[in-house]
């Protein structure tokens, strides 16, 4: 009785396994951010222009969370890229935009 009840267990642990979500990467962030971005930009129906670009939002937040900028301080709005955050990094501070 013991053993069958331990192998359930393990069958059980091992299946919650599986059943979990991986979290995207880094770069699969950043190649979901930058799609939703040039469609945010398009020219199109406008119900999935408004998508496209929340979905670049939280996709920008998540970024944000794992610790990338997007651009440099002083840098041209056209130079700036995602990357780790760096001391000269423009960072994103939610709290400080929610209470201007």
């Amino acid at each position: 009785m013991r053993t069958e009840l331990a192998v359930l267990a393990l069958v059980v642990a091992g299946t919650g396994a599986h059943a979990q979500q991986q979290l995207p990467t880094v770069p699969e962030l950043l190649t979901a951010e930058a799609k939703a971005a040039r469609a945010c930009e398009g020219a199109g129906d406008p119900a999935i222009t408004r998508e496209q670009c929340r979905l670049r939002d939280r996709l920008s937040g998540r970024l944000a969370q794992a610790g990338y900028c997007w651009g440099r301080k002083g840098q041209a709005e056209e130079k700036k890229e995602w990357h780790a955050c760096q001391p000269d990094s423009i960072y994103e501070d939610d709290i400080e935009a929610v209470q201007r």
